[in-house]
Order: C-alpha cells, then structure tokens, then sequence
C-alpha cells in the first residue's frame, strides 16, 4: 500500500516538474520574440530617419513645374519650374504616387512631357514622392484650331490668347524641340499657368510628300485629307500631316486619288507616271448670291455669274466680295455635271455701324454719289470690256501661259533665288545645313546656303538631304528694312 502511494506521489511530482519546465521554456521563448520585435523597430525608425524615401509619403519640398523628359529604363524624370525655369532631375520608384489633375491614378507611361504638375520631392537624395497634373493649370489636348504667332510670342485657341514663355516645353516623339519646328498641321497637347503658356506636346506631327513625275499635273491642285490643299508645282516636297489621308491631284478635267500613310518626319513619294490621262471634264455652276451685286472669282479670275459657269472638275479656288459685306474666300470640288452654290454674304460691322449712324441728309448724299460712280464704272467698264466667261478657258490659259514664259525669259540671273517678291533690297538668308535642299512653303528653291526676298508674312522652310531626315521651320519675317539670317542644326542621319 505504501509502495503505491509513493509511487503516485512520485509520478504526480514528475507531472508537475514537467509542467514547470514548460512553463519556463515558454517564458524564455517570448523573452526573444520580445526582444526581436523590439529590435526590428528599432532598425525601421532607423531606416525611415536615414532613408525616408524608401516610405510612400515622405517629401520636403514641393514645385510646379513642367515635365520635360522621362527616361524609363533609368528610373528618372526631369522637371523644369514654372517660376524660375531652374531644371532638376529626380529618381522615382515603386512607391511614387501620380495623379491626373481628377486624383485618378496614372502610370509613369500615361504622365505627358510638357505638361504642369505638382511636384514633391526629397531634396537630399532628389527622389520623387508625387506627382499630379496641376488643378490650376491652362490645358488642352488634340488641338488643331490654332494660331501662332511667334514675333508677338503668342498663341491663340479657339477664342483664347495666351503668351507662350521664353522656355517654353516644346516635346515631339520623345525629342525636346522648339516652337519654330512646330507646324500649323500638327496636333497638339497644350498647358499653361496664369495665363501663359509653359508646356506642349505634339500629339501628331509631319511628314512630307514628294510628287514624281507631275508634269501633267502642274498648276493643277493638290488635297491632302482637305487639311492642305496647294497648286501643284515642279520639285514641290509638301510638309502634311501625321496619319493616313486620301490625296488627289487633279488638272484640266483628270485627276487621281491615293490613299497614303504619313509617318512623322518621314518622306513618302507619289509616282504620277502611271496616272491615266482623261478627257477634260466639266461641270455647270449656278450661282445665287446676296446680294446680287457680289462678285465671284474663281482662280484668281471674275466669272458671269448671271449664267452657269463651267469649271473643269477638280479643286477651284472661291472670292466673293461685295462692298460693304464681308468677304468670302474658300475652295470649292467640282465632280459633277450640275451644281448649284448659294452664298449669303454677311454685313461688315464698319458698314452697319455706318448705316445706323447716318442721317436721312447724308444718306440721300451717298445714294446720289454711290449712282455717280456707278455711271463713272459702266463706261469704264465698256472702254476695258474683259472676258469673263469660262467659254474662252483654252484661250486665258495660252495667254497666260505665253505671259509666264515671257517673265521667265526676261528674269535676270541673279533673281532666280528670289522666290517671294519685294520691292526692297532686304532678303532672308539660310546659311545652314549647308548642302541641304530647301523649299519654301513647298517649293524648290536652292542649295544651302541660299537667300530668299523678304517680304512680312508667315513661311514654312523646309531642308532635306538624301539619307537624312527632313525637317521644317516655320518663320515668321518681320517688315523691318534689314537683312534676317537663319541657321539650323544638321539633319539627322537615317539609320540603314
């Protein structure tokens, strides 16, 4: 009996010596998880103190600037700030945040160069924390109604005008350029801040088209898309727009129509040797205008309109102008036997407020000398009757043609490069690339370097060079009585 007690009592004590080492393990074991948790906090807020950036939220500057280029593989954007156009380069990662102007996120790929954004940033290690398109900024996107005007350093949209800065963001495919390579076909992204214009992108640009073979076709009409639309002439290298277009030509009743696809800063030729020739057509215009008294032109020429008026299918340049109304200028298609065109000109603002400020005196003066001039004009008219009618075409075109061949043989020498005609002795001079070919507004006109007659006005020049990438400029010359130089960089060699 007294064996069995002691051996529960001495397996009871082993339970509970058992039991107590358990107990005491464990203990130890959340000494250490302790100390552990301990430790790892420790080294975070150590880490956040040495490297806060590595944590979403951490910034200790803030900027509005324009984004002027991302370089993907390295991790990296650079920014320009509106206020003092300073450039500055930071590093993003994982944990940076970017939001569209609405706090919809975007991806680093959907962030736009030119565009104005909040900017924070950690400015020991310039890295980046955040970014959002700026709420307050001016933007536009995909926008083709415009108007540059680059001597007054303006641009207008739509409606609006606004003053473009002296460092504006100009970016094309990924490449920073400048307002002059920007043409009046592009398409473009545009942002601003209070007023002035700080960033732009160009959402579509140019390519060019060379005509080959066009002789039938010169002095007849070129259409791209109904986005240009130019006479046809030799050696001609038009700048168009990025995307595909149909493009005709026509001339003299023939025409032809193919669809081409433009490629930015890109070449593309047309071959119009293979055009079938066909008999000149014609259609029948009538005319209804108001007021009656209005006056139409068609390439350059008045026209009967007090019977149809025939036109050669194809493209026609339109001028209506009455006094008092303003004037209506624009090109007509003609691709059918009959048509009819009605045109209801709009009063001139100088001529109703004329109206509404004239007494029943002064009114009754200017019925009687508007009918003394309009005595005075119909015996003018008979003394220097013209012809009128498209019934004589063949015989204006002989004239004008034999008119044309006769300036060009009386042109001095030293005159062929004057392309746009001026009375001064001022001219524009391009003195580099030197070797590239160069066109203005489409036309042939020399070798680098070469000179132009100036006359005010807006230009497009463009210079190519066999197995390099064309480029174009737009120049806006001044009315000042001097001499304008221009030099440009190098072309760009295509790769083979």
């Amino acid at each position: 009996m007294k064996n069995r007690r002691l051996r529960k009592f001495i397996k009871n004590m082993s339970a509970i010596l058992a039991v107590s080492v358990f107990l005491s393990g464990c203990s130890a074991e959340n000494n250490i998880l302790t100390a552990l948790i301990d430790d790892q906090n420790d080294r975070i807020e150590q880490e956040q103190n040495t490297n806060p950036t590595k944590h979403p939220g951490i910034y200790d500057s803030e900027d509005v600037a324009v984004v002027v280029k991302k370089d993907m593989e390295a991790g990296t954007v650079q920014f320009q700030n509106v206020s003092t156009s300073r450039r500055y380069t930071l590093s993003y990662s994982g944990i940076t945040t970017l939001y569209d102007k609405n706090d919809q996120a975007l991806t680093m790929e959907q962030l736009k160069e030119g565009s104005v954004v909040t900017v924070r940033f950690y400015k020991p290690e310039k890295s980046l924390s955040y970014v959002k398109e700026n709420p307050d900024c001016i933007s536009y996107s995909n926008v083709r109604n415009y108007e540059m005007d680059l001597r007054n350093g303006t641009i207008s949209i739509g409606n609006e005008l606004y003053n473009i800065s002296g460092h504006v963001v100009v970016v094309s495919d990924g490449r920073e350029t400048d307002m002059m390579e920007v043409n009046q076909v592009d398409e473009l992204s545009v942002w601003g801040y209070k007023n002035m214009i700080y960033g732009i992108h160009v959402e579509k640009g140019h390519g060019y088209l060379r005509l080959q073979n066009e002789d039938y076709f010169v002095n007849g009409w070129i259409d791209v898309g109904d986005r240009v639309i130019r006479k046809v002439a030799e050696d001609m290298l038009l700048v168009v727009p990025e995307g595909t277009y149909p493009v005709t030509v026509s001339h003299k009743g023939s025409s032809a129509t193919q669809e081409i696809t433009f490629a930015r800063n890109e070449e593309m030729a047309w071959d119009l040797g293979d055009v079938e020739i066909t008999v000149v057509q014609k259609g029948k215009i009538i005319f209804t205008l108001t007021p009656v008294t209005a006056k139409v032109m068609i390439d350059g020429r008045e026209v009967n309109v007090s019977k149809p008026v025939e036109l050669e299918y194809g493209l026609h340049q339109m001028r209506i102008i009455a006094e008092g109304y303003d004037t209506v200028a624009q090109y007509i298609k003609v691709g059918e036997p009959s048509a009819n065109i009605s045109v209801e000109l709009e009063k001139s603002e100088e001529s109703t407020q004329e109206e509404t400020s004239e007494t029943p005196e002064t009114k009754a003066s200017k019925e009687s000398e508007e009918e003394d001039d309009e005595e005075e004009e119909e015996k003018t008219s008979k003394k220097y009757q013209t012809k009128s009618s498209y019934e004589d075409d063949e015989e204006d075109d002989d004239e004008e043609e034999s008119s044309e061949k006769k300036d060009e043989d009386e042109e001095p020498e030293d005159s062929k490069n004057a392309v746009v005609s001026s009375s001064g002795k001022y001219r524009v001079y391009i003195d580099a690339p030197e070797g590239a070919e160069a066109y203005l507004d489409g036309s042939y006109i020399g070798i680098v370097p070469i000179s132009f007659s100036k006359k005010e006005g807006s230009y497009v020049v463009t210079l190519r060079r066999t197995g390099y990438q064309p480029r174009s400029y737009t120049l806006q010359i001044d009315n000042e009585q001097k001499d304008v130089n221009y030099s440009f960089t190098e072309l760009m060699k295509l790769e083979e």
